[in-house]
């Protein structure tokens, strides 16, 4: 079986300009012996405003791994978010480059299926992705750490 997971952040810029703001993340999945995985994950993303003016989170259902070495793309459901326009199937990937985790680990943005409110993406393509992919570039993590085991 493997397991990921990891928290941290990476220093953005929200809307007013700020450049210090921190973009924060946590996730957990597991994939079993037959190839079935269960995780979830947690985006609070202040460059952007979701409903209310509050900033954007995303919590994410893991139904998806592919373990690429070191690196793992997940792919899972929107379970719950503030922006009614970012509801589909959701992808990103993590690398975990030792320990500690700061200015080593690394992590993509979510990269949702499509931009069409009438269709649902296949969480099950995050098979598909590799490392290099052009759609999910990696972003050293300012804190925290991420595990891959």
């Amino acid at each position: 079986q493997t397991a990921a997971s990891g928290h941290g952040t990476l220093l953005v810029t929200n809307p007013d300009g700020h450049g210090s703001t921190r973009r924060q993340f946590s996730f957990s999945a597991r994939m079993d012996a037959s190839g079935a995985v269960k995780g979830n994950a947690v985006l609070v993303n202040p460059e952007f405003n979701g409903d209310k003016g509050q900033y954007y989170l995303l919590q994410i259902d893991i139904s998806c791994m592919n373990v690429v070495g070191n690196t793992v793309f997940f792919g899972g459901t929107t379970r719950r978010t503030n922006d009614p326009n970012l509801v589909d199937a959701v992808y990103f990937g993590v690398q975990d480059n030792g320990e500690p985790g700061r200015n080593l680990d690394m992590i993509t943005p979510a990269v949702f299926f499509d931009n069409d409110p009438n269709t649902t993406g296949d969480p099950g393509l995050c098979v598909n992705i590799q490392p290099g992919d052009p759609n999910f570039p990696m972003s050293l993590i300012e804190a925290g750490n991420i595990t891959v085991r």
